[in-house]
C-alpha cells in the first residue's frame, strides 16, 4: 500500500473530552436544550393552575432530562476509556492511521482498515479532526501529529475523496 498520508499520536483527555462533548453528545445537547425549556414552562403553568400531579410529572421530566444532559457525557468517556483499556490490554499505545488505497488503523493489537466511502461526515476540533464511519464511531486524528504529509493537504484530500 502507498502511504499518501500518516498521523501518530496518543490519546490524551482533551481529546476524548472534546470528541464526546461536541460529537458523541451533540445529539444529546439539543434534545435537552428543546425539552428543558418545555418542561420547565409547562411546570410553571400546572404550578400556576395548581394543579400539582402535572406539575410533580413535568418537574419530574425536567429533572430527568437535566440529570440525563448532565451524567452521559462523563460516562461516555469513562465508557471510552474502559473499552480502549480492554481492547489494548491496559496499555497506552500510540495510534498509527495510514491512508492510502484505503485507511489503515493500528493500535497496539488492534488494527482496522476501511474505506474512503464509509466515511460520513467530518468534524473539525480544537484538539482533534474526526473522520465519522458510522453515527456513533469515528476516527480520530491529531492535526499535528502528521509524520508523512501534512494536515492541510490532508484536509484538501479527504475533502476530495468525500466529493
Amino acid at each position: 500500500m502507498n502511504i499518501l498520508f500518516e498521523n501518530r499520536y496518543h490519546t490524551h483527555d482533551k481529546m476524548l473530552s472534546e470528541y464526546v462533548h461536541k460529537v458523541l453528545c451533540k445529539r444529546i445537547y439539543i434534545m435537552g436544550a428543546v425539552f428543558i425549556p418545555i418542561a420547565f414552562i409547562m411546570t410553571g403553568i400546572t404550578m400556576m393552575k395548581k394543579d400539582f400531579i402535572f406539575a410533580a410529572v413535568f418537574g419530574v421530566c425536567l429533572f430527568i432530562i437535566t440529570f440525563t444532559i448532565l451524567i452521559t457525557p462523563p460516562l461516555t468517556i469513562r465508557q471510552l476509556k474502559e473499552n480502549n483499556k480492554r481492547l489494548l490490554n491496559g496499555k497506552d499505545y500510540e495510534a498509527v492511521i495510514q491512508f492510502g488505497d484505503n485507511i489503515k488503523i493500528n493500535q497496539g493489537t488492534f488494527s482496522l482498515t476501511i474505506e474512503y466511502n464509509q466515511i460520513l461526515k467530518i468534524h473539525e476540533l480544537k484538539h482533534s479532526y474526526v473522520l465519522m464511519f458510522a453515527k456513533s464511531s469515528g476516527i480520530i486524528l491529531d492535526p499535528a501529529g502528521f509524520t508523512i504529509g501534512d494536515f492541510n493537504t490532508f484536509k484538501e484530500f479527504i475533502g476530495a475523496k468525500m466529493a
